[in-house]
Parts: C-alpha cells; structure tokens; sequence
C-alpha cells in the first residue's frame, strides 16, 4: 500500500475531546478543519467522549466513527485533564501531536506550519501559533498575539499563558516521558501544563502567522469568573515566579491581580479583556502585541517534506535526548 510517510510526510496525532455540553455542528466544523490539512502522512484522530454523551451526539458518534482512529468513552465526566491524558497513553508513534478543543477551527496549513518550524527548531519541543476570535457565528471579531520566541514565552509564563491551549504541537517524543501529563487544575490545566513543561527545561514558541480561529460565545467570560478557578491560577502563575525568580520578586503580585480578576462580575471582565490591559501587560515582559502576517511573511517557516529532517530534542533541565 502507498504510505505517503515514505516521503518523508511526518504521521500526526490529534486530541480531541467531546462532552455532552459541546454543539455537534460545532465539532462537525472543527473535525473537517482537522481532515482537512496537509503536510502530513497520515493523521490519526484520538477521541475521549467525556461522560455519557446527548441522544444526538450518540447517534452522530455511531454514524461517524469510522473518522476516528481510537475513540475512547469515560462513564463518568473525569475532566479535561484526565481524558488528555488517557488518549497521550493511547498514543501509537506518530511524530507529531496536535491539540484541537471542539468548537475551534484550524487554519489551511496550520499542521504543515507548526511541523515546519519544530523541525527547523530542534530545541523546540512545543509550538502553537497566532489566533483570530470567532463569534457563534464563525464571523472574525478580534485578534490575540503571542510571544514569538522561547525566550519571549517563558518570561509570558509568570504574568499570562504563552500558547493558547488548543494550538499545541507536540513532539511526540517529548510525551513519553510520564513526568509530562496534564495535572489535576481545576479550569487551569494549559497553565499548570506549561508551568510543568517549563520546569523540565522543555522549549515553547509559537509560529508567527494566525493559524486557528477560537470561538468566543455568549458565555465565554462567566465561564472565567469562578474563585475556585482564581486560586488555581494563581498557585499556578506563583510557582512559575517561584521557578524564575525565586522567593523575592514584585512579580508576585500578577498572581494575586487575577486572583482578583477572577472574582470580578463577568461584565467587568469583558470590559478588561476588550480594554487591551491584557495586551499591555504583555508588552512589559517582551511580547509583541501585534504580529503582523504580510510583515513576517518574509521570514514565515516553510514546509519542506523532502529536506526536513527528523530532529533531536533536548530537554535541558534532565539531560534526555532523543531522536525523533
């Protein structure tokens, strides 16, 4: 059988998730956005259906699994974290590992890309890239920027989340070390989960062109005013402060102001986030608010299958090495 990998077209891996809360049409959108790319050899799709699922999302299960390289159902709701790391041990040996959320979409070539630049990036064992917020209706109606360079992120890391959740690449190397799972954070796990992979001396970037669209919906913002999700994130944004500069630093108050952020009414909160306070705070730790995609075209990663070559990851804190 003709096995486009023999081209040197990498297998990737892509977790996803469905809860009985999630927009079957929604999920439809963001599995083709998935099927859709290329730039790979071959891509395998790993579900966890968290908890028991509605009667349509069912019916829809039964008519689409074939879609679907392993489809794995919890009897009970365990959580995002749980069900992520579930599918990382079901993992075969695919050599990259993309992160996709329900209600999201992937841009054409968003694989390819973030492929590209980890394989350009040796030292580099996670990569997301730039974002577009979408409304319930799919229209465009606002931009998020993250920080470019290794450097860039994990001095981000203290203050916001350097890598939106959904945008991951992975090395699927780097998930065979077991220490790299997603912890038990209540609403917060992308955060605890880089503050882990930051500990081991893991490197993360992001690509400079606007590859995924995030939907936004009516109740994106009370979903993020909950003091018990508050308190996560500051345990989580301390240690990272802890990590990097110690016991001392004024940079603990970061922590404590979303802390507060947290505990704020949700029309507050709108009025922060759109207030661009996020995009300030950003600045005063190096990251560029603004990426612009014509601007950084001449210096875009691209995708070559016939000259990447497989790449060894270091992780600099535990001095394991392997090749990919």
């Amino acid at each position: 059988m003709f096995d486009s990998a023999d081209l040197g077209l990498p297998r990737a891996a892509v977790l996803m998730t469905l809860h009985r809360s999630d927009s079957i049409e929604y999920f439809e959108t963001a599995l083709r956005s998935v099927e859709s790319q290329r730039g790979t050899g071959g891509i395998h799709i790993y579900l966890a259906c968290d908890g028991p699922l509605s009667a349509e999302q069912t019916i829809w299960l039964e008519l689409n699994r074939h879609r679907f390289f392993i489809v794995r159902q919890n009897t009970s709701c365990v959580g995002l974290a749980r069900s992520l790391n579930v599918l990382i041990d079901l993992l075969g040996e695919e050599e990259f590992v993309f992160r996709m959320d329900a209600d999201d979409i992937s841009l054409p070539n968003r694989f390819a890309t973030q492929i590209a630049y980890l394989r350009a990036h040796p030292d580099v064992g996670l990569v997301g890239c730039q974002v577009q917020d979408i409304d319930e209706a799919g229209a465009v109606c606002g931009q998020r920027s993250y920080p470019l360079t290794p450097s860039e992120a994990r001095a981000s890391l203290t203050r916001l989340i350097p890598l939106l959740h959904p945008t991951f690449c992975f090395r699927r190397a780097l998930l065979k070390d077991q220490r790299l799972r997603y912890p038990d954070a209540y609403l917060t796990e992308d955060l605890a989960f880089l503050v882990r992979l930051s500990e081991l001396g893991v490197e993360m970037a992001n690509v400079p062109q606007t590859l995924f669209s995030w939907r936004v919906g009516a109740g994106f913002f009370k979903r993020r005013t909950s003091l018990r999700r508050g308190l996560q994130e500051c345990k989580w944004y301390a240690r990272a402060v802890f990590n990097q500069q110690g016991m001392l630093s004024l940079s603990y108050i970061y922590p404590l102001l979303r802390l507060f952020m947290r505990i704020l009414p949700s029309g507050v909160l709108r009025v922060l986030y759109q207030s661009g306070l996020r995009a300030s705070v950003a600045k005063s730790v190096g990251r560029r608010s603004e990426v612009n995609d014509q601007a950084c075209g001449a210096d875009a990663v691209r995708f070559d299958p016939v000259h990447s070559r497989p790449a060894v990851l270091r992780l600099a804190k535990t001095g394991i090495s392997r090749e990919l």
